[in-house]
């Protein structure tokens, strides 16, 4: 009979446990900042190579995984293709690790919480809120569905699980638009309409908005004028249109930021940012996001001085 109590007693305690972690989540503030975009965003970071306590996650900086809030940490298995070229024997990851213990560092007595949904090889219409399957086909992403009702469902799953405040946007995209030019010539409209679907599901007018671009050796961030032909690595034809568009993109959907990205290091032979490089992109997307703000709250200081 003792230990029939006794199971009884530690279930019982399981239980509280669970119960407790689920209530202390509900009850906890979260700035939270939504990331997606394609491949770089999915990331190929290698797990094994982290320090413990970006692997292990703490109870200060969360993801929305699962249906849950839970740890940051790396989750998503390597597939077969990344453990036979690239050697990876446990989880990948993209920059959400770097970018999250980044605002963790900003914000020492507030929890950060990510919501990531990104998917390899994407264009940006497989995101528009006005999604039609013949669009999204458009960059073979038809059969892949809606993933801006995706996205933002999934947002709004993990606003209803923690008292959230939404804070910024980081989008990593654009390479499977650069595939053809009438692609690249309508990138520009295509981004705001995501980026303004996104504010408006989230009732967050002004939410800041960071993108990352990227830019061959010696090339400039305005590409107005410029010869192409003298950056070989551009060899997408759509390519110089997706890079002027997210310059461009930083008047057009205020506030944001384009993170120029030069000379981030990759796996070898390929286009996916390493661990190192994944590291790396993060802390850029954290100190674009914080120079955003910090500027837009100096100018609202300005004019609220003028008036």
């Amino acid at each position: 009979m003792w230990y029939v109590m006794l199971v009884a007693v530690i279930v019982a305690g399981v239980s509280m446990q669970v119960a407790f972690g689920e209530e202390a989540v509900e009850k906890k503030k979260i700035k939270l900042f939504i990331l997606s975009g394609q491949s770089n965003m999915v990331g190929s970071g290698d797990s094994t190579q982290l320090p413990e306590r970006l692997r292990k996650g703490n109870d200060r900086v969360l993801m929305f995984e699962g249906g849950k809030w839970q740890p940051l940490r790396p989750f998503k298995k390597a597939d077969e293709r990344q453990k036979e070229r690239l050697g990876m024997t446990d989880c990948t990851f993209g920059p959400e690790i770097a970018f999250g213990d980044e605002m963790a560092k900003a914000w020492p007595d507030e929890t950060i919480g990510i919501v990531k949904q990104a998917w390899g090889g994407t264009g940006v219409l497989a995101w528009h809120p006005n999604w039609s399957k013949e669009q999204a086909d458009r960059t073979n992403d038809g059969e892949k569905g809606p993933l801006f009702k995706v996205l933002t469902g999934k947002v709004r799953k993990a606003c209803e699980s923690a008292d959230c405040e939404i804070m910024g946007f980081v989008w990593m995209q654009g390479g499977a638009d650069m595939k053809e030019v009438p692609l690249g010539k309508e990138y520009l409209s295509n981004l705001k309409a995501v980026v303004e679907g996104v504010r408006k599901e989230t009732g967050v007018p002004d939410l800041p908005f960071v993108l990352g671009s990227y830019r061959p050796d010696g090339m400039p961030d305005d590409l107005t004028g410029i010869d192409v032909s003298k950056y070989p690595d551009l060899k997408r034809p759509g390519g110089v249109y997706v890079l002027q568009a997210q310059y461009e993109a930083q008047m057009e959907l205020a506030p944001a930021k384009m993170v120029p990205l030069r000379d981030l290091e990759t796996h070898p032979r390929n286009v996916h940012f390493n661990t190192a490089g994944q590291l790396e992109l993060g802390k850029l997307f954290a100190q674009a996001y914080l120079e955003l703000v910090e500027g837009q709250a100096a100018k609202e200081s300005e004019s609220a001085g003028e008036e």
